[in-house]
């Protein structure tokens, strides 16, 4: 499908957290020519959480299956040399909140820590019907997290807050200073 194709490549480079899905659709609209999307935006917003899901899997594979990472080395080295547990897959300390959460132990990659989330979430169906870009917190989740819903794209600063070294949930500072994604 050529909207998805656009959209993997875009998904990529904008971030996410500070960008709404309205101002998503305008850009994948420019990249596209200026077609209308104005149609397809369920279509749109459905594919941007499973292109996040992907994205989380395939770092989640790449940093847990050194045979799969030695066969497709030559393509990624073409695109880009990857670091081996830095970034998103270092394995680092969590919260004892968050250990007893996940029951996966004290250390674990961020990418590894979003998965056993989205698992759960998926799980217990809690992403809101109507937009499935928020989550509604269940007991167990409202605990860990303190509020009561979170967005798919915010979720990652109540994340960092259970990651060393624990950085306390600052939602008023804006996401997009940090480094722009090379590709």
């Amino acid at each position: 499908h050529v909207i998805r194709a656009k959209m993997e490549k875009l998904v990529a480079k904008v971030d996410l957290e500070t960008m709404t899905t309205k101002q998503f659709i305008s850009l994948l609209s420019k990249k596209m020519g200026g077609a209308d999307l104005s149609k397809k935006k369920k279509f749109i917003k459905a594919s941007i959480t499973e292109i996040l899901d992907a994205m989380a899997e395939e770092e989640e594979d790449s940093a847990s299956s050194g045979e799969e990472e030695e066969e497709s080395s030559e393509e990624e080295e073409e695109q880009k040399p990857k670091k081996r547990n830095s970034g998103l897959t270092a394995v680092k300390l969590i919260s004892d909140d968050m250990a007893a959460f996940l029951g996966k132990g004290k250390k674990m990659a961020r990418t590894e820590l979003v998965k056993g989330l989205w698992e759960y979430i998926k799980k217990h169906d809690l992403q809101n019907p109507n937009d499935r870009r928020e989550i509604l917190l269940d007991g167990p989740m409202k605990k860990l997290f303190g509020v009561d819903k979170v967005t798919m794209f915010s979720i990652n600063k109540y994340v960092g807050a259970h990651i060393h070294p624990f950085k306390p949930v600052d939602l008023d500072s804006n996401t997009s200073s940090a480094t722009p994604r090379k590709r």
